[in-house]
């Protein structure tokens, strides 16, 4: 059976305030975004999420409504593209579908890395690359283990059709 990983760099979040970054609360936007995104995944039988610690990613999962244990990873945060693609690797070959919120430019260069060009619309391999807005979501298909995770087919990229509010 083929495994799924769903790579989401979380909705929009209200600007730095005195807390610092990582107590930075999701937006009215982000919330929108995020529930947008929800019913979009609610399908898709997510079984685990791995999330940094940061408000916002929390929030962002919260309010996707996905019915799977959460696991707060802390270095996920600010941790870097080859840290998140180890902890990924780390993940029980019982799971199939696993969803990581995060960062950018750590979520959108997980995707670069593990993209096999060869197998996915280069239409849409090259929109990721230059544009990955805040709830973008993209869906990443092989069939190796976790262990052996090294690239992956881009099955679908979500991004939030939340509408904005008026001015």
């Amino acid at each position: 059976m083929s495994r799924q990983l769903y790579l989401l760099r979380h909705a929009h979040a209200a600007p730095g305030g005195a807390l610092g970054d990582l107590y930075r609360p999701l937006d009215r936007i982000g919330r929108d975004q995020a529930r947008h995104l929800g019913a979009a995944l609610a399908d898709a039988g997510i079984e685990w999420v791995l999330t940094s610690p940061a408000a916002r990613t929390r929030q962002t999962v919260a309010e996707l409504g996905l019915d799977a244990p959460v696991e707060v990873v802390p270095a996920l945060y600010g941790g870097g593209c080859s840290v998140l693609i180890d902890r990924v690797r780390q993940l029980d070959d019982d799971l199939h579908r696993v969803l990581v919120s995060g960062h950018n430019p750590d979520i959108a260069a997980a995707v670069q890395r593990l993209l096999d060009p060869d197998s996915s619309d280069p239409v849409a391999v090259d929109l990721i690359r230059t544009h990955f807005p805040t709830a973008t979501c993209c869906q990443l298909e092989f069939d190796q283990p976790w262990s052996e995770l090294s690239s992956a087919s881009l099955r679908r990229s979500l991004r939030s059709k939340a509408p904005r509010p008026a001015l």
